[in-house]
């Protein structure tokens, strides 16, 4: 199908054109997923929770309970998706 084409679909049913990859949920897809830069947004989506949290004033109990509510959240659509290779899971652990 040319370009043309799929933009004048595009714009019929309301909706944009865009290429692989592509973001979904904040989160790349069209990757390889056994690479770390692959895995780097939700790395980092998890490096910023935490870095905030350091800041706040919480005790242990309330770090734990945001990190077991909020920040299993993040990974899991992508775990979820694809296995998880144990260099990001070492990441993690740090």
């Amino acid at each position: 199908m040319e370009d043309e084409e799929v933009l004048v679909l595009a714009a019929v049913v309301g909706c944009g054109k865009d290429s692989w990859p592509m973001n979904y949920l904040g989160f790349p897809l069209g990757g390889n997923p056994n690479s770390i830069e692959f895995w780097n947004p939700v790395v980092e989506k998890v490096g910023k929770r935490l870095d905030g949290w350091k800041k706040a004033f919480l005790s242990k109990r309330g770090r734990l309970t945001l990190i077991q509510s909020v920040l299993s959240s993040i990974p899991i659509y992508f775990m979820s998706l694809f296995k998880l290779p144990k260099v990001v899971a070492g990441i993690w652990r740090k």
